[in-house]
């Protein structure tokens, strides 16, 4: 793997004065030895004060991108996971290859799984010792959507609330309380290290055979689906942890799961666009910070024999023209065999990332990954430009929601989790659901 990320990055905090910051340059350590934890060191010099707010915004996030080497650019398109270690052992706390992994490639995020989690000190620590190994603050995200997805809603050690199926709050009917959904979310997930989501699902659940979806969907209303799904994302990120709704453009009607191979949906374009995009379209008028890509083939709407994921056509002309999305498109994980069956990990994400798509989830390779959308933009096949546009992305929304400051306090979980702290919002929905009837 090709390494040249030993050179000066300025890493430019935001507070609420905005002020500017820069961060120390640091060598690369001989092969065998321990990594230097990165740090910030915050300057004193102020940014300046001209201009209104998204333009002092947008300066900040050139300075920064215009201090990165090129393999720190491609770092940033990747969210990778660290299940296990080279024994087959969980990763619940930072290994010396994990943490060369995080410096070799500087990834723009992680995503925690189970097997990560055990209690709330330890995935508090993990996940501080992860950030500080980094020199640009990542994200952090889990798949937290409540009922059977609840990374950390299913371990008990965690207190957290045990948020309700999707379909149960579909059946509350009750914006408000998806809202209040939403903040508990955030609260909760915000108080360990997360902070961004990949949730809700804004998948239609037409297919009473759908193998993948089913009770993860709030209903088979699109216009009830997407109120849901605008206040539970909103909920979120008033609490700094960014939503992603998934997976678009709509895995509501399939009858196979793309985790194992290939989905196909025959409908055309006005089909979708009057139930499936329904609910995207809302959360993004919310302003969901990012849409997750689905590996599902559309073939009476791509004009290619490519998955959604793959396609310029869904994610360039129907996500980001035609729907209007601005903040980032991240793929869903490209080591399902709807992906990684069929192209090598370097293909799909140069063809994702060449598509429309900001962030590559989950490669099956991230070397072949990495090295793969590195000899694109330096052969010219993919335009560095083009690279920079998915970092104004990337680097706006960690500015907005304040990961960049990478903040060294970690919240009182005691404050925030607790089994029974919001049962009363789980006990409204339920009843309202018919639940105890």
């Amino acid at each position: 793997m090709k390494k040249r990320v030993n050179i000066l990055i300025i890493i430019l905090l935001i507070s609420i004065a905005y002020a500017g910051c820069n961060g120390n340059s640091d060598n690369m350590p001989p092969d065998n030895s321990p990594q230097p934890t990165r740090t910030l060191a915050v300057s004193p010099t102020p940014l300046p004060t001209e201009g209104n707010l998204e333009d002092r915004q947008l300066k900040t996030v050139d300075d920064l991108i215009n201090s990165m080497t090129l393999e720190e650019k491609v770092g940033q398109i990747f969210i990778v996971a660290f299940r296990e270690d080279s024994s087959s052992h969980p990763i619940t706390s930072l290994d010396a290859i994990t943490k060369q992994q995080i410096y070799d490639f500087n990834p723009g995020g992680v995503v925690l799984f189970s097997e990560n989690i055990d209690t709330i000190p330890q995935i508090q620590k993990l996940i501080q010792d992860m950030q500080e190994s980094s020199k640009i603050p990542m994200f952090i995200a889990v798949d937290e959507e409540g009922g059977r997805i609840s990374r950390i809603g299913n371990n008990p050690k965690m207190h957290s609330t045990k948020i309700p199926p999707a379909n149960i709050i579909g059946l509350a009917d009750d914006p408000e309380l998806a809202y209040q959904v939403g903040t508990v979310l955030g609260k909760e997930l915000s108080s360990l290290g997360f902070n961004i989501n990949f949730a809700p699902v804004a998948d239609v659940n037409t297919n009473p055979e759908n193998p993948v979806i089913g009770d993860r969907s709030y209903g088979s209303d699109p216009y009830k689906v997407g109120t849901i799904v605008q206040e539970i994302s909103k909920g979120m990120q008033n609490q700094g942890v960014c939503s992603v709704l998934k997976h678009f453009p709509g895995h509501g009607d399939t009858s196979f799961d793309s985790h194992h191979g290939q989905v196909v949906i025959n409908h055309d374009i006005e089909r979708i666009r009057q139930i499936e995009l329904i609910p995207f379209e809302k959360g993004i008028q919310s302003g969901a910070d990012g849409v997750m890509t689905a590996h599902i083939k559309l073939p009476n709407i791509i004009s290619e024999d490519l998955p959604a994921t793959l396609s310029e056509e869904i994610l360039t002309g129907l996500l980001r023209r035609e729907l209007g999305h601005e903040k980032l498109i991240i793929t869903d994980a490209m080591e399902m065999k709807a992906i990684s069956k069929y192209w090598s990990s370097s293909e799909a994400a140069v063809m994702a990332f060449k598509a429309g798509a900001d962030i590559i989830l989950m490669p099956a390779s991230l070397d072949e990954a990495y090295n793969g959308v590195l000899e694109a933009i330096e052969n010219g096949e993919i335009a560095e430009e083009r690279l920079n546009e998915s970092l104004q992305r990337i680097l706006s929304v960690k500015l907005q929601r304040k990961i960049l400051e990478n903040k060294k306090t970690p919240v009182d979980p005691e404050k925030v989790l607790g089994c029974q702290k919001h049962q009363d919002i789980v006990e409204k929905i339920e009843q309202k659901a018919g639940y105890y009837d």
